[in-house]
């Protein structure tokens, strides 16, 4: 992973991944219980977004956000390993991907701030 700076972030990485074969920044957050995909990002990679089963509401540094779209069967490159995740998307994301709780328990992430690593297991 880059070494970014996310202000105010004890337990947060950030670095770029491939989505679908663009690269893209991504955050790894463990206290996001769902992982994202922001709209924009959603438009550049072409994929058709479907209606979830309910609407979640998401708590954002911006306010809160209703999120009733997924975009399913992503592919992701994280450090030449092949992942794939649905994402929830969300209108006002700055950041094109947040993988949060669920998705970093799924491939057993641990996350070590201090060293701005991210150690994941592939499938």
């Amino acid at each position: 992973m880059d070494r970014h700076n996310i202000q105010g972030a004890t337990k947060l990485v950030g670095g770029y991944i491939q989505v679908d074969s663009v690269l893209v920044f991504a955050l790894f957050d463990p206290s996001a219980s769902h992982s994202f995909i922001s709209t924009d990002l959603v438009k550049t990679i072409e994929r058709v977004k479907c209606p979830t089963r309910k609407t979640l509401l998401v708590q954002t540094p911006v306010g809160e956000i209703q999120a009733d779209q997924v975009c399913s069967n992503i592919n992701l490159v994280i450090s030449k390993e092949n992942f794939t995740v649905n994402l929830i998307v969300l209108e006002s994301l700055d950041i094109p991907v947040v993988l949060g709780n669920g998705w970093l328990c799924a491939h057993k992430g641990v996350i070590y701030a201090t060293q701005w690593k991210i150690f994941l297991t592939a499938p």
